[in-house]
């Protein structure tokens, strides 16, 4: 009886791989063509709005998409859901691929209507992606809890974050050759993916349901408490997305202006990524950060360090290391905000749905208003919007932490 668990567990993560698979695969499209998108814009006679209107856009659809999923989409098959995004996300990137062969066949004279396009087909793609991430990630996470539930969370966020790691080195690459190729290449990774989730099996019963893992389920922590460190966490979530949408968007082209290459940006993004991949695996493999409030804060009080790292650096090696101290909190935030989201919950497909709502709010907020900031106002308007932006954030969760304090008092001993 005693080994039967274990063999349970081991045959339930075999047939988890081509999930995984599909997460790597996905997030490897999106890292390629989001990180040549500014380079691919201006290429073809794009603005800095232009920029920050395309990763607002495909933010935006993606919010408004998610709105109906959990609304009233959140009965839907796992793999008939997984499988149409996938196809509608690769029709989307092979019109961005239309887009940028048709401007360049044009040349110097081609018009507005290419990068609207490229625009309009990043909002469909990212609608796509609400019947993508939530429904992945409540396949993956279903009739888990406790310390299992944080391990599958962190093999699935290694699988995403180890495309996201790879994909900004390839469209760094491919656009310093050719604007189309990235676009080519996002094109493939999708059709692989979709490969994948073809090959997976659904074995998870209804998604919204919690059933045995093969083991005795931990104890839950205080309710009380899990709703306070769930909103915590979510101030995290929305501060560390919004300041990496300026940075994915604007530090582009700032990196650049100040004399560096894309190559070069395709490096320092693939640190950052680096380091998200490492702080998504330690958080998925350790689990004494439950329930601590001084790792929220100092991942807070860091991602500020970053960005005024990047407010006054000029040479590469000081960028480089802001990419190394953004990345260790931006993990830390997804992590936390997943954990302490899906925990204790029956309808996971709902809370995945929060989970992506908050992050789409932070990039359509960092990604707007920092293309707007830079466009108006400075190339460096938009960092000190993030650090404000951050300082708010911990006066918010302070305030959260001490009313639940306040108002729900833990119970002396004995």
């Amino acid at each position: 009886m005693t080994r039967e668990h274990p063999t349970a567990d081991s045959t339930r993560t075999a047939r988890s791989w081509p999930l995984y698979g599909a997460a790597f695969a996905t997030a490897l499209s999106l890292g390629i063509c989001w990180t040549a998108m500014p380079f691919v814009l201006t290429a073809i006679g794009g603005a800095e709005t232009h920029v920050g209107y395309a990763l607002a856009g495909n933010s935006l659809a993606y919010m408004a998409a998610l709105l109906i999923t959990g609304s009233w989409l959140g009965h839907l098959d796992v793999r008939r859901a997984t499988r149409l995004a996938t196809i509608v996300a690769l029709v989307a990137a092979a019109a961005m691929v239309a887009a940028v062969f048709g401007a360049g066949r044009q040349g110097e004279v081609a018009g507005p209507a290419w990068i609207w396009m490229i625009i309009a087909a990043g909002g469909f793609g990212g609608a796509a992606m609400a019947l993508f991430w939530p429904f992945l990630m409540s396949w993956v996470s279903a009739r888990y809890e406790g310390v299992r539930l944080n391990r599958r969370l962190g093999r699935y966020n290694g699988s995403w974050s180890s495309g996201a790691l790879v994909g900004p080195i390839i469209g760094a690459w491919l656009v310093e050759r050719n604007p189309l190729w990235p676009m080519v290449a996002a094109v493939g990774c999708f059709a692989l993916s979709l490969l994948l989730l073809v090959l997976a099996r659904n074995n998870t019963g209804h998604t919204g349901e919690d059933g045995p893992s093969g083991a005795p389920p931990e104890p839950i922590h205080d309710p009380r408490a899990l709703i306070a460190y769930r909103w915590m966490s979510r101030v995290a979530l929305f501060c560390a997305w919004a300041s990496q949408a300026i940075v994915r968007s604007q530090f582009a082209l700032l990196f650049v202006a100040l004399g560096y290459s894309e190559a070069q940006f395709g490096i320092y993004y693939a640190v950052f990524a680096l380091c998200n991949f490492l702080s998504l695996t330690a958080a998925g493999r350790w689990a004494f950060w439950h329930f601590r409030l001084a790792p929220l804060l100092a991942g807070q009080m860091v991602l500020m360090v970053a960005l005024l790292m990047m407010i006054y650096g000029r040479t590469l090696g000081v960028f480089v290391v802001s990419a190394i101290v953004l990345g260790l909190p931006f993990g830390f935030a997804y992590s936390s905000h997943l954990y302490y989201g899906v925990s204790a919950s029956r309808n996971r497909s709902t809370r995945m749905v929060i989970h992506e709502i908050v992050i789409s709010v932070g990039v359509i907020t960092g990604a707007g208003t920092g293309g707007h900031l830079a466009r108006h106002v400075g190339p460096y308007a938009p960092y000190w919007f993030a650090v404000a932006l951050i300082g708010l954030g911990l006066v918010v969760q302070l305030a959260i932490y001490f009313a639940c304090r306040t108002r729900f008092p833990r119970p002396e001993a004995g």
